[in-house]
């Protein structure tokens, strides 16, 4: 994908795949002292010079408490990047960059580099005033991460077992690996480097972080720019079977509507008969990981998922639906898999602890397998009811502290951005906003999925005003936002031309 990492379109991904929540913050600067060169006056923690991604950085660990109802008893190491303002000795007002799900396996790499150069390309302008900051939220690779096997087994009477054989390799309790705590570890890296007000931008669970965070600490924020979320009321994975049909069915009419897209393509029959046929059978996918080779089963609710996190989220990806669907149908599994570089098997390995304790905390994970049943008719519904069933009975086991949820409260001027067509995170997960957030401006990008700074084909406009917003520090306007948007909106990414 153009532009960095995925960072998962839904807040937190199945299990299986790793949360990989880094946090990327832009630092106030000030003069010299005892925090280190050119740290503010009030750091309490020394960050080292360093070398990160080929960009002089600023690097170091930042100790919070394992578990915040002791905060005296043992403690987690954080790992911090900074990225130093390129074009002043006075930084501005910090941005924290709060990233999503970069979709790594478990083990692979740091997370906190899993976004950086994105984040120093897209805010490159800012960052020749403001300092960006990458904070490793904990769980993570870098920031204490712990995984098993054996999770992600869909047989829930096995998950007991399952969980116990996983607790008692732990090194340390997986149960306070939650976004609260994550929220209170943020705060204390603020402190600890010095910081008094900060903005912030979030992308996916990232929002789910900059939400949560404002909601405790909304005094020491100035503004926040929110990317393709929900708020924490919302069960957005309640209601992914709604809004994935209409991501999908608004496709079909646009295939409909482009002459060389309907005479070729018919992804609505295409689908159907796909789905058909892995009813009968599921597919049989040959897939090399770590230098082995296995076969990877994808019955019908599955290949919904993968529909959903590999196509339908991505702008760049849904174009290419039409045909990749069309193909499938012919039979063509391996070809397309290869040519989408799809990750079909990556939910077999590790599972990311901090990934469980999150998804059977946060509100906004609830799963109701009845509740789905009862939405209108969706082709993505059965998935999401045999995840609410696998998850609930994963959940009864699994030890965990309160995770988020509830209202926001707060005067900050924020900035919701939310693809139009995100069928996981649309504009209507966030239209309750301003009844609590009064400063709040709900901007719907036209012609986009999830991620709408990372839009590859016209990612300059949108990018420029969340730059101009963070500068200026004051409740945005409809009027400000529109020449972007209506750009937007004229010109869509366009179908590719068929083979």
């Amino acid at each position: 994908m153009a532009g960095g990492q995925r960072p998962g379109a839904r807040q937190g991904r199945w299990l299986g795949l790793i949360v990989l929540a880094a946090v990327t913050a832009v630092a106030a600067g000030g003069c010299a002292s005892p925090g280190g060169a050119g740290q503010p006056a009030g750091a309490t923690v020394r960050l080292s010079a360093c070398t990160v991604d080929s960009r002089p950085a600023r690097c170091g660990y930042v100790p919070v408490p394992q578990d915040w109802s002791h905060p005296a008893g043992a403690k987690l190491r954080l790992q911090v990047v900074v990225l130093p303002a390129s074009g002043t000795a006075s930084p501005g007002t910090p941005l924290f960059y709060l990233a999503g799900n970069g979709g790594q396996a478990a083990g692979e790499g740091d997370a906190v580099l899993n976004g950086l150069d994105w984040a120093a390309r897209a805010f490159r302008k800012l960052n020749q005033t403001h300092d960006l900051v990458f904070v490793e939220q904990r769980g993570t690779p870098g920031s204490g991460l712990q995984t098993c096997s054996g999770l992600s087994d869909p047989a829930v009477n096995a998950l007991e077992a399952a969980v116990r054989r996983c607790l008692s390799t732990t090194r340390r309790d997986p149960r306070h690996d939650t976004t609260t705590s994550a929220v209170r570890d943020l705060d204390q890296v603020r402190e600890a480097l010095g910081y008094n007000k900060i903005n912030l931008y979030g992308v996916s669970y990232g929002v789910t972080m900059g939400l949560a965070y404002l909601q405790r600490y909304s005094d020491h924020v100035r503004t926040a720019v929110l990317d393709s979320g929900s708020l924490l009321s919302v069960p957005l994975e309640q209601l992914v079977p709604e809004h994935a049909q209409q991501a999908f069915d608004h496709l079909v009419r646009r295939c409909a509507a482009t002459p060389a897209c309907a005479r070729r393509y018919h992804p609505a029959a295409d689908l159907a008969f796909i789905l058909k046929l892995l009813g009968q059978n599921p597919a049989q996918i040959a897939v090399t990981t770590q230098g082995r080779t296995g076969v990877v089963s994808i019955p019908a609710p599955a290949f919904t998922s993968i529909l959903v996190d590999d196509w339908l989220s991505w702008t760049q990806s849904t174009v290419w639906l039409p045909e990749d669907l069309h193909d499938l149908a012919l039979g063509e599994w391996a070809q397309v898999i290869q040519r989408r570089g799809l990750g079909v098997g990556s939910s077999a390995g590790p599972t990311s602890l901090q990934d469980v304790t999150i998804e059977c905390s946060d509100a906004w994970f609830a799963l109701n397998p009845a509740t789905v049943s009862q939405q209108g008719p969706s082709v993505f519904a059965p998935f999401t009811v045999g995840q609410g069933k696998w998850l609930h009975a994963l959940c009864a086991h699994w030890p965990h502290d309160p995770g988020v949820s509830g209202a926001v409260h707060s005067n900050v001027p924020i900035v919701f951005l939310n693809g139009a067509n995100d069928p996981v995170n649309p504009p209507a997960n966030v239209a309750g906003a301003t009844a609590t957030m009064p400063n709040a401006l709900l901007v719907s990008v036209p012609g986009t999925g999830h991620w709408t700074l990372n839009y590859a084909s016209h990612p300059g406009c949108l990018i420029a005003d969340a730059t101009n917003f963070i500068q200026v520090g004051r409740p945005a306007t409809a009027a400000q936002w529109a020449p972007c948007t209506r750009s937007l909106g004229r010109e869509l990414m366009p179908f590719p031309p068929a083979p």
